[in-house]
């Protein structure tokens, strides 16, 4: 399977869409030191680096030398297991009580 030029230009803007909120949400916590706050940026890197994750593969095997290594079904496996982890983190961020760090 080959990535299209328009499934490029998606990935490469929401790395960079999702890079500027995780900063943005670790410049919050930096000033508010509030740890709900880290988890949420935490758990936003992990879930757009894991929903780009085939799209990600897929690039790399088509545009290298590297044999398929990785099966497209084992990717798409391994990022939604990704994908729940930065779902469970978020998670973890909007209900557990962490306060604010004195």
């Amino acid at each position: 399977m080959t990535v299209t030029l328009i499934e490029g230009i998606a990935a490469v803007l929401m790395y960079l869409f999702g890079g500027a909120l995780v900063l943005f949400i670790y410049e919050a916590y930096v000033k508010t030191r509030q740890k709900s706050l880290i988890f949420m940026a935490i758990g936003f890197f992990i879930l757009i680096f894991g929903g780009n994750l085939t799209t990600l593969v897929e690039a790399v095997q088509a545009e290298t030398w590297w044999p398929t290594a990785i099966q497209a079904s084992d990717a798409r496996a391994i990022s939604l297991v990704i994908q729940l982890i930065g779902i469970v983190l978020l998670l973890l961020s909007a209900t557990r009580p962490f306060g604010r760090k004195e």
